[in-house]
């Protein structure tokens, strides 16, 4: 029988196995890595980690959902403190390069590109990917009706804010650019300049 006290154990044993899992990805890639790989690594038994999680495949998935959630979450909080539109788009750069400086090999496994998703997987992806656009839009509404950002379509503004610095990120966490520390105000200006509106143009 589940009781309160096995519930938060069962928790703690698969957060264990995700993160035993990232170590294993991020040294191999996913489709080299094995299920005795990541089971070595986490000191788990096989059975455990197919009950929580079915395949090898499956970690996967749910490795990379969980990281996108923990990354959405941090933006999000970032946004929330935002006084002004170009404190919140500017947050935006600083945040996505602060995080992926503390954590490379999160960001680095939320590019990978040899995750092989479930239908589910794939559907909770787009619901995640959806809500996350949706509530960026919401907290830049204001900003908006006041004319400190360009009213633009909604699904736009994530592409050309933190578009171009996460794509030199990508370079950097694979080892062709140096740190993106050195470039945060230069990204920061162009995501700020792509979407600022009539009431902060000079």
């Amino acid at each position: 029988m589940t009781t309160a006290r096995t519930r938060p154990a069962t928790e703690a044993r698969k957060r264990e196995i995700l993160s035993a899992a990232l170590d294993c990805f991020d040294a191999t890639g996913v489709e080299p890595a094995t299920i005795q790989d990541i089971q070595r690594q986490a000191g788990c038994s096989v059975g455990s980690l197919y009950h929580h999680f079915g395949s090898k495949e499956g970690v996967a998935e749910a490795l990379w959902l969980a990281l996108i959630e923990e990354f959405n979450a941090y933006m999000l909080a970032r946004l929330g403190k935002a006084e002004s539109a170009e404190d919140a788009v500017r947050g935006v750069v600083q945040g996505y390069i602060n995080w992926s400086v503390r954590h490379p090999k999160r960001m680095r496994y939320l590019h990978a590109r040899d995750i092989e998703f479930s239908p589910e997987g794939r559907a909770r992806k787009r619901e995640l990917h959806g809500r996350y656009i949706a509530e960026v839009f919401a907290l830049f509404a204001r900003f908006v009706r006041d004319g400190q950002l360009a009213e633009l379509p909604p699904y736009t503004y994530v592409p050309l804010i933190s578009g171009p610095i996460e794509a030199y990120v990508r370079r950097w966490l694979t080892g062709d650019a140096p740190s993106p520390r050195g470039v945060e105000t230069l990204f920061a200006d162009a995501a700020w300049n792509a979407v600022k509106g009539a009431s902060t143009s000079r």
